[in-house]
């Protein structure tokens, strides 16, 4: 079966959701120094998002209402995802951000049933405590989209991977086909990895044609 694994931050949406989240939400600074950290390469995405999300204190339906009004989704993700449906692909997101704010933008959509894998959330007085967990159900403390990108492939799924940013470069290197942008894009570049490029999801698409068409050829 094919697999398409996507991100969602910066990928499925016009711009880092959980970045504009932690600006709305954070006055202190603080979050800015583990977010440096993580860019650094001094701790994992998931461990930077558990530390920076500890500090905000907010509710979920604030979280609900800000991403609602703010957050753009990225020009024919609806239109690919009914392709997918309609194709018999198995599309599935999984993200390091959190069910928080992806869970009422994918509901926005009306697309029925979706694959969400992502960071799990508790709100509580002194802030957000969240967790990850392996394919498996079991807790992970990193290697989060990895985890996924490797089961797919041990049941013999062929898995094309979608993503934009540094935490996606890993779980791309294991995947059979990349469609990439910005810092994922760079890497493929500078390491002379093949991969299609993309702006919209109607270059989704018409990338994803292209490897069906591959596939069928072998």
């Amino acid at each position: 079966m094919l697999i398409v694994q996507c991100d969602f931050d910066d990928t499925i949406t016009i711009g880092n959701v959980s970045t504009a989240i932690r600006t709305a939400f954070l006055t202190d600074n603080k979050w800015r120094q583990v977010e440096e950290k993580y860019l650094l390469g001094e701790c994992s995405v998931e461990e930077s998002n558990r530390k920076q999300f500890s500090m905000m204190k907010t509710t979920e339906k604030d979280i609900e209402h800000f991403v609602l009004k703010n957050v753009v989704i990225r020009e024919g993700f609806k239109n690919f995802v009914e392709l997918c449906q309609k194709i018999n692909i198995r599309f599935v997101i999984v993200s390091s951000g959190l069910d928080l704010y992806i869970k009422p933008l994918i509901e926005k959509l009306n697309l029925g049933k979706i694959e969400v894998y992502s960071a799990k959330s508790t709100i509580t007085p002194l802030g957000i405590n969240i967790k990850y967990t392996d394919p498996h159900g079991s807790p992970i403390l990193n290697g989060f989209k990895d985890s996924f990108v490797r089961h797919f492939k041990s049941s013999g799924d062929t898995v094309v991977y979608i993503g934009d940013d540094r935490s996606d470069i890993n779980p791309a290197n294991q995947a059979d086909f990349v469609i990439a942008r910005s810092t994922l894009a760079e890497h493929m570049e500078y390491n002379s990895i093949e991969y299609h490029q993309f702006n919209t999801f109607d270059d989704v698409s018409s990338s994803v044609g292209e490897i069906l068409k591959a596939c069928k050829n072998h």
